[in-house]
């Protein structure tokens, strides 16, 4: 017989993420590579939502084939209580 797990919500995953990171932060990149979330912006809303102040910094910088881009990265400011 196979033991359940209880299932970690994608909320919970990107804070977790933002709260191991030593400078408290989380980009799109990250997110989808590495916690399966292709709606970064989706969940940063609903942790607003749920009372953590999280700041957005918008960054510059070039993609692999050398274009422009411009992008999100989150911090968590302070969680909610």
């Amino acid at each position: 017989m196979a033991i359940k797990r209880a299932k970690v919500s994608r909320k919970q995953r990107v804070l977790d993420a933002m709260k191991g990171n030593p400078k408290k932060t989380i980009t799109a990149f990250y997110a989808i590579n590495q916690l399966g979330d292709t709606r970064l912006a989706a969940t940063i809303h609903q942790l607003k939502k749920d009372g953590h102040e999280i700041s957005k910094e918008t960054l510059e910088g070039k993609n692999k084939f050398g274009d422009e881009i411009r992008y999100a990265k989150y911090k968590l400011e302070k969680e909610s209580v």
